[in-house]
């Protein structure tokens, strides 16, 4: 069975594109979180009246939209998110003055951040919306990737909210050979606004205080608060003791929606998003080959991969139902088509002949695939096979074989950047990145190299 999940209503665009980040988090000895319906953080009255009239009063009468703007602020989709912000921003702390100065100084940064940001923005402000949070989370992963769903971080950190794998696996994200949660733009949005639902509720409903632990973990910034009050010194966000990185995290944040909240007081050219969706997700059940998926949809095989960079291989884990983004005009045309198309025929099989020898454990490994995966394609419930009983194996393709090579690289004697480079099919650029090298670093031999981009 297939369920489309259309994030609105009309069938529109698409659009994507790539870069990195350096911010690292730790969970503090909190286990498992309570869920609850109920809301943590109703807005006041006041902020959905001013909502509801289309104002916002961080700033004076005449640097806010006027109403004959209204239309046009509907249109885009920054202003939107801008329109609808809601925290204290204190634009004249240094601090936060010093952000704002650098992203001035940026003029083609917010271009290369909104062509990264087309595809994915709309349906994180879906989501924050959804759980009436506040807009401001929305600039999170410009602060943490820069809108880049491979992003990857010395820290281990990845994809557009930067989760470590540990963090991400207590708010439900999967990881197998096949899949990478944290690099599943829906996946990880809904982990990630879970998680700062948590970490407002642990930090009694300041946002600020929660937007600093998802940098630096809520054990750290808890400490400095009780530090502070101990000494009987202010325990707001601004007056604690915190590592350098999260003493800019939440400024960078700030920074950015003061410059959107007023772009024409900074003169500041902030590209325009259409508001409305870019692409929608379609959940399928079974595993399902990429290459055919994009096929079956009718878009290139390079732009699924890049909607859908959790998959690690070809196809889609077989241990969990697939929730595939696509162009939202290409998304009836692929659900029709998928709605069509038997289970059996959704993943290519090879037919292996089991020899003396032979475990699920050795052919998994062989070709590339699961034990699990085996078991389900031949309907087996235990791990026992046979000499000459033949097998049904998930076939993985000549590109899929190598996104399975190894995401580390040990440096031998010889080896230069560019020789490295070459033989993962990588730029040079991306291992100064995701290494956080320079371009005069010289390898020694025995460093260990990321050589890919999900390589967390």
């Amino acid at each position: 069975m297939i369920r489309l999940c259309l994030l609105s209503g009309a069938l529109l665009l698409a659009g994507c594109q790539a870069v990195s980040t350096d911010s690292t988090r730790q969970t503090h000895g909190h286990g498992g979180t309570e869920q609850t319906s109920k809301r943590l953080y109703p807005k006041s009255a006041d902020y959905a009246s001013r909502k509801a009239a289309g104002r916002e009063t961080r700033h004076s009468a005449d640097e806010r939209p006027q109403a004959s703007e209204a239309g046009a602020s509907q249109q885009d989709l920054w202003q939107y998110i801008a329109d609808s912000m809601e925290l204290e921003i204190p634009v004249d702390h240094p601090r936060v003055v010093a952000q704002r100065n650098w992203y001035l100084k940026q003029p083609e940064y917010m271009n290369s951040v909104t062509e990264r940001a087309r595809p994915f923005l709309y349906l994180i402000k879906e989501e924050i919306e959804k759980r009436d949070m506040p807009m401001e989370l929305a600039l999170l992963p410009v602060v943490e990737s820069t809108f880049n769903p491979t992003a990857y971080s010395h820290g281990h950190a990845a994809g557009l909210w930067q989760m470590l794998q540990s963090t991400g696996k207590h708010f439900g994200l999967h990881y197998d050979s096949w899949y990478d949660g944290r690099y599943d733009v829906m996946a990880s949005t809904r982990a990630a606004l879970d998680y700062l639902e948590y970490l407002h509720k642990f930090f009694d409903g300041n946002w600020v205080h929660a937007l600093a632990a998802y940098n630096s973990g809520e054990g750290r910034v808890q400490r400095a608060i009780r530090a502070n009050e101990r000494h009987g010194q202010a325990n707001d966000y601004w007056s604690l003791s915190l590592p350098k990185e999260t003493q800019n995290y939440v400024p960078k944040l700030m920074a950015l929606a003061d410059i959107l909240k007023r772009p024409g007081h900074y003169g500041m050219a902030v590209p325009v998003i259409p508001n409305r969706p870019q692409v929608t997700a379609v959940t399928v059940e079974g595993q399902v080959d990429l290459n055919m998926a994009a096929d079956l949809a009718g878009v290139s095989r390079s732009q699924i991969k890049a909607l859908n960079p959790a998959y690690k291989q070809t196809a889609t884990s077989p241990l969990i139902d697939a929730e595939i983004l696509v162009p939202v005009r290409h998304a009836q045309t692929f659900e029709l088509a998928m709605a069509d198309l038997p289970a059996e025929e959704r993943m290519s099989y090879a037919r292996y002949r089991v020899k003396g020898g032979d475990s699920l454990g050795v052919i998994a490994r062989r070709h590339g695939t699961q034990i699990s995966a085996i078991k389900q394609a031949n309907n087996l419930s235990g791990n026992t096979i046979r000499i000459g009983q033949t097998l049904l194996v998930p076939a993985v393709s000549a590109s899929a074989s190598a996104a399975a090579q190894p995401s580390t690289y040990l440096v031998k004697a010889g080896d230069s950047l560019s020789v490295i480079a070459s033989r993962f099919s990588v730029s040079i650029a991306d291992l100064l990145r995701w290494n956080q090298l320079s371009s005069k670093h010289i390898l020694r031999t025995g460093q260990t190299l990321i050589v890919a981009a999900n390589a967390g």
